[in-house]
């Protein structure tokens, strides 16, 4: 069967593969193999387009001015939560702004600018800035308020995000079969505090930062010699001040925790390609005293170099903070393990993989526990801040496996230290159609559409119809399929 006819946008990057290349041509026959593979997979419609990215409004305005859900959620904390990130929209005037803000606000205000004057754009309005005057603070005050508009309905969008995870989805068909084999994926939001997407969100972060080992394996492991530096826990807390802390409060927080690392650094004499420090901010779960969720700032952190007295650290973190809070928690400990491995290398490595799990316990904990309510407030309270913060040998280190897809050869796009066998992203294990592995296409209307109008349509479920396959090979006898 003729395959369709691929839709050219860069030219430039697809060189011509005639049918019988010269074996001694710059494209070789292996390189014209993968090119023609690589636009095999690309068939009509080839790409999505861009209306085939945006998701169906499903929060907004009822008619006497309330909040409203079109469809149905998954269950009513999922509905809680769309709810309460729905109304969680502040506003700020412009007025209202102190002298310190106003003027951070000027500088990311000539940051923009200039970013723009790097493409050729807002050339003028940065020399109108940087000149002053009337039509200069105009012009920043337009860009301001747009800023805050789009600040201010970012939760809002985020509810409507929560809302279509996994109710809305994508068509996909087998490109072998596309009448038979017909799918759908699910969407999912990707929110750090989404009941459905948070496990996995864990999950990968857990599989990204085991990607360090390789670096710390070079501070730690030297075969017949007793290494100085040791793996543990390093947690800092905040006074719980009886309210959820302003994202600005646990940027602040942040920043304390950084520059007490470095003053101790400083004041042991240790250099950042001596150490490795990792932390995640999270607050605590249900008192059951109180009957309340805790509202406690607090980071766990997981530290791997030179041992460090605890007084030193408590000393720093006590004259960082005794002019905001009055904090005094510092907590240090070299990790244990219960029944550790003989061998060195795997020891030390358990010994990693069960500290980062102490530090990167709660992006999944609070998921599974939490009503609507408090996941709402836990992600209105991280929004626009980073969790998860790294040190000294952590900090841009490489985490991409160097290894090379055992199909086509190119670059692994898994992390270092991952299971199973290279490779990339177009030869990605079940990737393809879970019934005969052929490649999947996105059909001529490929926007996101209801998970009740796609089944109606005949479609599968993917992730269902793999999990199925998978189980049916698993309880297969040896002489075929089960009767």
């Amino acid at each position: 069967m003729a395959q369709p006819a691929t839709p050219q946008l860069f030219p430039d990057l697809w060189p011509s593969v005639s049918s019988n290349p010269h074996p001694h041509s710059q494209v070789g026959l292996k390189q014209a193999v993968d090119l023609l593979a690589l636009r095999s997979s690309f068939s009509s419609p080839a790409l999505l387009r861009a209306k085939d990215f945006l998701l169906p409004e499903l929060v907004g305005g009822a008619d006497n001015g309330d909040l409203s859900v079109a469809g149905t959620c998954i269950d009513g904390v999922q509905l809680k939560q769309v709810f309460e990130l729905a109304e969680m929209q502040e506003r700020r005037d412009f007025a209202s702004l102190s002298n310190s803000e106003w003027h951070l606000e000027g500088r990311r205000y000539k940051d923009f600018l200039k970013r723009k004057a790097k493409k050729g754009l807002c050339c003028d309005e940065l020399e109108i800035w940087l000149q002053g005057g009337a039509q200069a603070e105009e012009n920043f005050h337009l860009w301001w308020e747009r800023k805050e508009e789009r600040r201010r309905t970012a939760l809002l969008r985020k509810a409507n995000r929560l809302a279509n995870c996994r109710m809305t989805g994508r068509r996909l068909d087998c490109s072998d079969h596309p009448e038979e084999h017909r799918f759908f994926g699910k969407f999912n939001c990707g929110m750090r505090y989404c009941r459905h997407c948070g496990t996995a969100i864990f999950a990968d972060l857990f599989g990204k930062y085991m990607g360090l080992w390789p670096v710390i394996e070079r501070l730690l492991v030297r075969p017949g010699f007793r290494s100085r530096n040791i793996i543990s826990t390093l947690d800092f807390t905040a006074v719980n001040l009886g309210r959820m802390p302003l994202p600005k409060d646990i940027r602040e927080f942040n920043q304390d925790v950084r520059a007490c690392v470095r003053r101790v650094m400083a004041k042991l004499g240790i250099s950042s390609r001596q150490f490795l420090f990792l932390w995640c901010d999270e607050f605590g779960g249900w008192d059951p005293q109180q009957k309340k969720y805790n509202t406690n700032l607090h980071a766990h952190g997981v530290f791997v170099g030179p041992y460090l007295p605890y007084e030193v650290i408590l000393e720093t973190w006590i004259e960082l903070r005794k002019r905001k809070d009055g904090a005094r928690g510092v907590f240090i400990k070299r990790q244990k393990l219960d029944h550790p491995p003989r061998e060195q290398h795997a020891c030390e490595k358990a010994r990693f993989a069960r500290a980062l799990g102490h530090a990167l316990k709660y992006t999944g904990k609070h998921v599974t526990r939490a009503d609507g309510e408090r996941l709402a407030q836990l992600e209105a309270a991280f929004h626009g801040v980073r969790r998860i913060h790294t040190m000294g040998l952590a900090y841009h280190a490489s985490l991409t496996c160097a290894g090379r897809c055992s199909i086509c050869q190119r670059h692994c796009e898994k992390f270092c230290g991952h299971d199973g066998e290279h490779s990339c992203k177009l030869h990605r294990p079940g990737r393809g159609c879970p019934i005969c592995e052929g490649p999947l296409i996105y059909p001529s209307d490929s926007g996101y559409a209801s998970i009740v109008l796609l089944k109606r349509e005949g479609r599968l479920d993917l992730d269902a119809a793999r999990q199925q396959v998978g189980r049916d090979r698993i309880f297969a006898g040896p002489r075929g399929e089960p009767a």
